[in-house]
């Protein structure tokens, strides 16, 4: 599964111990040379840089397709469809979106430890666009069950901004194509885009039992 850490950096494929890999690796390049952090006495600005990248890519294991149905859950054409055919056993529908485009924003502190104390603290600051088009999906029982048709792409920013001195650089700027179908897996029943329709008769509340006192 795609996950956000992997739109950034992409595939951290690690080199000889010790070693960073591929895009993690120039964007430590970029923080050290940016300034943002300095050569300490136990520490060059180097592996401090990477040690800051390294822990930020440990944040980033969030997977791309969460975002996806958070976001259709939250007010989609998709949405209505669910909600269409949660109410009415048996119905079916098909649902073509021509493009749609989702903001993701992400932020986290990461202290820069030398010898057991924090020498700075900076924070990363992660922007993703997933951008979707010509989708063509089916809707079954409030849910997500087939896509048909759908192209999807990811671009993702990373900036790094420290307070004091105050600064704050770009150190990614990375975009990938992101295989819907795949990410979704969508076997066994789909993926629920809203409550069930016991799960609305719990939210409104069951039945009082005649049996039951009712404090007044």
């Amino acid at each position: 599964m795609t996950t956000v850490r992997d739109i950034v950096f992409g595939e951290l494929i690690p080199g000889r111990p010790g070693q960073a890999a591929g895009e993690l690796e120039a964007a430590a390049e970029r923080l050290a040379g940016a300034g943002l952090v300095a050569d300490q006495p136990q520490a060059p600005a180097a592996a401090l840089a990477r040690a800051v990248m390294t822990k930020i890519a440990e944040l980033l294991d969030i997977e791309v397709s969460d975002m996806f149905v958070g976001a259709w859950r939250t007010r989609s054409a998709l949405l209505t469809a669910a909600r269409e055919t949660r109410d009415q056993p048996g119905l079916r529908r098909e649902v073509s979106i021509r493009s749609f485009t989702m903001p993701w924003e992400y932020e986290a502190d990461v202290d820069v430890v030398v010898g057991g104390s924090v020498v700075t603290t900076l924070t990363a600051a992660v922007t993703l666009q997933l951008t979707v088009t010509a989708l063509a999906a089916v809707v079954e029982a409030g849910r997500l069950t087939a896509l048909t048709a759908g192209d999807s792409t990811a671009r993702g920013e990373l900036r790094v901004r420290c307070s004091s001195p105050e600064a704050e650089h770009t150190v990614v700027e990375r975009e990938q194509a992101v295989d819907l179908r795949q990410e979704l897996r969508l076997g066994g029943g789909g993926v629920a885009l809203v409550d069930g329709p016991h799960d609305v008769a719990a939210q409104r509340g069951a039945p009082v039992s005649p049996d039951r006192p009712v404090a007044g």
